[in-house]
């Protein structure tokens, strides 16, 4: 699944499209910005990542299709609000940066730098406060 980063990301339904916006949603058929990445920027997506806030399941995983053997594989997402609208991520960002030299918008290392961590009440209101509140939300 490929997305333009800071396109809107229609990948968890239509109804978030306004609020969702993609970054490092990579494959091998799309080119993408290559350079460097902080180390605080890396460090801070990784403790991000350790324990992310997920507000619905996907079913199966996603693998690296820019690797040529022994791909590694995700499932899970980061939602990154940066005050306006929420990132979202696949997991393999890092791998994306470390392996690839992925180089996601200044506006995404940012807001990770800025970004609470996600099982705290901050990064709830955070989302909250960028329009996140049918994430937020769980459906009777």
């Amino acid at each position: 699944m490929h997305f333009d980063d800071l396109a809107p990301c229609d990948y968890f339904g239509d109804e978030h499209i306004g609020v969702l916006h993609a970054i490092g949603w990579l494959t091998d058929s799309e080119s993408f910005e290559t350079g460097l990445t902080t180390v605080e920027v890396f460090a801070r997506l990784k403790a991000l990542l350790n324990d992310p806030w997920q507000p619905m399941v996907s079913a199966g995983v996603h693998n690296c299709e820019l690797c040529q053997y022994d791909p590694p594989h995700g499932h899970l997402n980061l939602f990154v609000p940066d005050g306006t609208r929420i990132l979202v991520c696949p997991e393999l960002i890092t791998h994306y940066i470390a392996a690839h030299h992925y180089r996601p918008p200044d506006a995404f290392l940012e807001a990770v730098l800025n970004c609470p961590d996600t099982r705290t009440i901050e990064y709830k209101k955070m989302l909250l406060g960028c329009g996140g509140r049918a994430l937020v939300q769980r459906k009777a």
